[in-house]
């Protein structure tokens, strides 16, 4: 009998509150095979970062069990951390040094011998347009060069499982590129990543299944395709406004199945039937709203959690 192939990265019903705010996650549980890219989406303080923190063995769970390629996350923290790379939503470094000494430091610090830490560092400062400015003290970095050299630094020692909080938020739609090409590459090469956006573009665009996390807890798990398949036959109607409104008027027109206030923008979910366009415009027209731009989308999966927690994945905090 074959065996089943060991994940890169299994968590079992892990659990972590903080007391002060009460936020944290509560007996999550998934698993990534090498190769896999697992996206985890879900609105601010809904509990990724601190996933990540517990897998990354920043921090100690209250509850469950993880395991990195069979090691076990409590007990081989070692062995976990070596075959891992993290990169954090608001990365830190050291300000003094050049972004090519921090990058060089971390390759070293993870047991990269002296001549390879070099050539592949030069290699992802490259690859990440950063050669220009290795040479820079990292205090006169911007902020997305400063999640570029982040990203630099998850890499250096070669992991078998990343772990990426926001990685492309900040970043130019150049480097944007360049990243996205970078995970599909590791991917191919059977690096496990595990990626907390909530840019759904990308996340629809790079990974193979997602989890929702609401709450601290995994309200939905599948493919990006069979996510966003429940919601098939309704429209995306996205409206955006010089001036926020009363939308009293739109939810009451026929076949909107709700409204959803996402900064400036209105997004309207509604059936699927010859006029409801113009009748969602003329609502707002009621509301007295000042239409700047409008525009007719396919579902994706910011409207697949809506429609699970009737929230908006990206609220105004």
């Amino acid at each position: 009998m074959v065996e089943p192939p060991v994940p890169a990265l299994e968590a079992r019903e892990i659990s972590r509150r903080y007391k002060s705010s009460g936020r944290g996650v509560e007996g999550v549980s998934f698993s990534v095979a090498p190769g896999e890219v697992f996206g985890l989406v879900g609105p601010n303080g809904s509990g990724k970062s601190t996933l990540l923190r517990v897998l990354s063995t920043a921090i100690e769970p209250d509850g469950g069990r993880f395991f990195v390629a069979g090691a076990d996350g409590i007990r081989e923290k070692r062995k976990v951390r070596a075959r891992m790379g993290l990169m954090v939503d608001r990365p830190t470094h050291y300000g003094d040094l050049t972004g090519r000494a921090n990058a060089y430091f971390f390759a070293r610090a993870y047991g990269v011998e002296e001549a390879k830490a070099e050539a592949v560092v030069s290699e992802l400062l490259d690859f990440f347009d950063l050669a220009e400015y290795a040479d820079d003290r990292v205090k006169t970095y911007s902020y997305g060069m400063g999640k570029k050299l982040a990203l630099v630094e998850a890499l250096a020692h070669g992991p078998e499982v990343l772990l990426l909080d926001e990685p492309s938020l900040g970043l130019d739609y150049t480097s944007q590129l360049a990243f996205q090409r970078k995970i599909r590459d590791l991917s191919e090469s059977g690096v496990a990543v595990v990626l907390a956006s909530n840019q759904v573009d990308e996340v629809e665009a790079l990974c193979d299944r997602v989890a929702f996390l609401y709450r601290g807890g995994v309200v939905a798990q599948d493919t990006p395709e069979a996510l966003i398949s429940s919601v098939e036959g309704v429209r995306r109607v996205v409206a955006t406004l010089r001036n926020p409104v009363e939308y009293g008027p739109v939810e009451s027109v026929e076949g909107v199945q709700r409204v959803v206030p996402e900064g400036r923008n209105l997004v309207v979910h509604c059936d699927e039937r010859p006029g409801i366009v113009a009748d969602v415009v003329a609502g707002l027209v009621r509301s007295g709203g000042d239409v700047v731009s409008l525009s007719v989308e396919r579902p994706n999966l910011e409207d697949v959690f809506v429609k699970l927690t009737g929230e908006a994945l990206r609220r105004e905090d």
